[in-house]
């Protein structure tokens, strides 16, 4: 059976290689630059080695303005290009137009309809689940219409949760009785998921938090337990088995002040799939059939 991780990252666009014009060249990243052979920064794309395959993405759809974050999730997660449909590009959260293209369209919803087990590494506190005025954002929602099973914080507790910022800090500042984790044991546990289903999805929101300032912790330290997570995960990881791909959805945390930009965004695949996933993804929309097909052979 071939596994397929998906880790999603918000606001991880490509910038410039220079550290005064792009934040993110300021983090130590050992991993993504091992994986990348060189900086983390739009001149180190394309890149294809033993190891890992990867192209930047088109985020813009071809319409005007700055992508954001409801629409570029649903053009990932689908196929669709959802600003395009709502000529706009849309911040936050999916309208109901996007919701009911997530429901019916949705990779998540594709792959059960064909058989393949689906998992959403993500922890949510009980209340927001039930809180019928929070606004879910597309990754939830999505799960949520395909059936796809929610964790809880009991779940995080057992060890077969992931906290959306990969530790639980957050989730501690906010008074939730939990136990905050190293990075490295957050990205072991994603693999440890991983070979339990065929697509496993973990949407990491803290690095768009840290780009708008909305996070006590810088956007550099932030990329740094990001990139110790997945050294861990691809320590773990069984090439011949699992592929690891790693995308996002904007730019915003390679540009000074974290507004989003219209630069490309990543897409990193590492494993046995790496080049059926990378091949002939040139924008968001690209991404989930080249997912569908690298787990079905269609």
């Amino acid at each position: 059976m071939r596994h397929l991780l998906l880790w999603f990252v918000d606001g991880f666009g490509l910038g410039p290689c220079t550290a005064t014009d792009n934040p993110l060249l300021v983090a130590q990243v050992p991993t993504l630059r091992s994986l990348l052979g060189g900086p983390l920064c739009a001149a180190s794309f394309p890149t294809r080695n033993g190891w890992c395959s990867a192209v930047a993405l088109d985020a813009t759809l071809g319409v005007p303005g700055r992508p954001q974050s409801g629409t570029g999730q649903v053009a990932l997660l689908t196929g669709h290009n959802a600003a395009a449909a709502e000529g706009r590009h849309v911040p936050g959260f999916p309208t109901k137009r996007l919701r009911a293209v997530l429901r019916e369209h949705s990779l998540f919803a594709r792959l059960r309809r064909r058989g393949v087990s689906v998992a959403l590494a993500n922890a949510y506190p009980e209340p927001f689940l039930r809180d019928p005025r929070a606004r879910h954002g597309a990754f939830l929602e999505a799960a949520r219409a395909a059936g796809v099973a929610v964790r809880d914080l009991v779940a995080l507790g057992r060890g077969e949760a992931v906290a959306g910022d990969l530790t639980g800090e957050g989730l501690v500042l906010r008074g939730y009785p939990v136990q905050a984790v190293a990075p490295e044991e957050a990205g072991r546990r994603l693999v440890r998921l991983a070979s339990r289903y065929g697509l496993t999805v973990f949407e990491f929101f803290a690095l768009d938090l840290a780009s708008h300032g909305r996070s006590p912790r810088p956007v550099a330290v932030v990329l740094e337990q990001l990139d110790r997570a997945l050294g861990a995960a691809l320590d773990g990881l069984d090439p011949r088995t699992t592929t690891l791909v790693l995308t996002s959805d904007h730019g915003g945390a390679e540009a000074p002040g974290g507004a989003h930009t219209a630069n490309p965004v990543p897409l990193v695949a590492v494993g046995d799939a790496r080049d059926a996933v990378v091949a002939g993804c040139h924008s968001l929309v690209d991404v989930a059939p080249a997912l569908e097909a690298a787990l079905t052979g269609a």
